[in-house]
């Protein structure tokens, strides 16, 4: 097989040593994203096969199937049996996200997330959600969304919301929910003004749902992160919960509309 340039080029750097102690798979996967958001390869093209990658790369097939494996997990690539691997036509980087904010290594910006929505149905009692609806239960919504941070690693995140007071989070197709901002589009699609944020915070002890979610054993511990948004000092707008997995990168968390402190996650 002729190996074109732009693909050497692309996966020249997976060639040399690997200093960043990231398994093999996740060097390829985030290769493979950076051809992405590159342009290098654009919404519907068809990625080389998992052959091709074999050959193009230092990586075994096993390797490059878990690669691919991952990134149609994330939604970002579409696998067609028989047919190959395609860019999902979907955009789903979060631009410019309130509270599953991490800090990347240059210690000011963020690093670049990925949202996709798993589900979205009736919320169901009980949970600690009941609390911030007292007169809506019978029609909060939940929507399960997993966030995946710069391909290190995932967040599992819970939003609930009453429908009747944001109707797009329930009529919108779920597809066009995923990369979306939520806070952003109930600024701009609704009259309901976020006034005040309360972010809570403490250790847990992953069950084996979440824990299956996280790819992490259970019982594992990690941060839980429940962010309470209100419109004045006791209407809930949308309440929400984090499930982070252990990891060094530092959260970034607002504590009021215009400033924020930071928390080292647990190794």
């Amino acid at each position: 097989m002729e190996i074109t340039t732009d693909h050497s080029e692309l996966f020249k750097r997976l060639h040399q040593p690997n200093r960043s102690g990231l398994p093999k798979y996740m060097l390829l996967t985030n290769a493979l994203i950076e051809g992405i958001t590159s342009g290098h390869w654009k919404a519907g093209d068809k990625l080389p096969t998992e052959e091709e990658l074999a050959e193009i790369t230092p990586f075994s097939l096993g390797t490059v199937q878990r690669a691919l494996r991952s990134l149609a997990e994330q939604g970002i690539v579409v696998r067609q049996h028989g047919l190959g691997s395609f860019v999902a036509d979907t955009n789903l980087r979060l631009e410019d996200p309130w509270h599953c904010r991490f800090v990347a290594d240059d210690g000011h910006s963020f690093l670049p997330i990925y949202s996709k929505v798993l589900k979205r149905e009736q919320a169901v009692a009980p949970g600690a959600w009941m609390q911030y609806f007292p007169n809506a239960r019978d029609s909060v919504i939940k929507i399960d969304r997993v966030i995946n941070v710069d391909n290190e690693f995932n967040v599992y995140t819970q939003f609930y919301a009453d429908r009747n007071l944001l109707p797009a989070l329930w009529a919108k197709p779920l597809a066009k929910l995923n990369g979306l901002n939520f806070k952003k589009m109930i600024a701009q699609e609704s009259n309901v003004p976020i006034t005040h944020v309360d972010h809570l915070v403490r250790l847990t002890r992953l069950d084996a749902t979440m824990a299956t979610a996280l790819d992490v054993a259970a019982s594992t511990p990690g941060i839980f992160l429940q962010a309470v948004a209100r419109m004045g000092t006791s209407a809930c707008v949308y309440y929400q919960e984090f499930f982070i997995p252990p990891t060094e990168r530092v959260l970034s968390v607002p504590a009021e509309m215009g400033s924020a402190f930071s928390l080292r996650t647990i190794r």
